[in-house]
């Protein structure tokens, strides 16, 4: 049998099966494509290929629950999300959610990408008031802790903690959409 002929969703079906040439087939076809998304933002070789590994791992450790309708879409959003946790760390840069979301590197059906901002912008909504102020100052505004923590009058330890409940909280919640965090 030649995977090469095989569409995505039959690879699916075969990735699901425990078929490592199947997989094999995936991580050959979508690895070029998700290294340059994840290359585009976050401007590091290393970085970007740790990205990618990590989806692939995820992808193959949760293959047997996965229900995936596009591939590539599925794929490259989960860089997207990658390249925002990632941003994410209190080390390293800070960028909009907005950004990430329309972005114009992958192409999501109107339909599956109003979802997915519609399900986080609900889970940002449940978040405790200050930790969702916090969250937003921080991830919609841009805002350093340093402002966010003046601006509320409280210190940037506790800004941190916001932001990292925040985060916690969305990646469990979202896990669905968000396998690999």
């Amino acid at each position: 049998m030649s995977y090469r002929t095989l569409e995505d969703n039959e690879l699916l079906d075969l990735v699901k099966l425990s078929d490592g040439k199947a997989f094999d087939e995936v991580y050959q076809r979508y690895w070029r494509k998700l290294y340059a998304l994840a290359y585009y933002h976050l401007k590091d070789s290393s970085e970007a290929e740790d990205v990618v590994q990590e989806i692939f791992v995820s992808l193959w450790a949760s293959r047997e629950r996965t229900n995936i309708r596009s591939l590539y879409a599925y794929l490259a959003t989960a860089t997207k999300y990658a390249v925002f946790s990632h941003f994410s760390q209190p080390a390293g840069k800070t960028t909009s959610l907005e950004s990430l979301m329309n972005s114009q590197d992958v192409t999501l059906s109107p339909a599956d990408s109003r979802l997915l901002e519609r399900e986080i912008r609900d889970e940002i909504s449940k978040l405790p008031e200050k930790c969702r102020l916090v969250f937003r100052y921080s991830r919609e505004e841009g805002l350093c802790n340093k402002s966010i923590s003046e601006k509320l009058n409280i210190s940037t330890k506790a800004v941190e903690k916001h932001i990292t409940r925040a985060l916690r909280q969305l990646r469990v919640q979202l896990k669905h959409f968000i396998f690999f965090w």
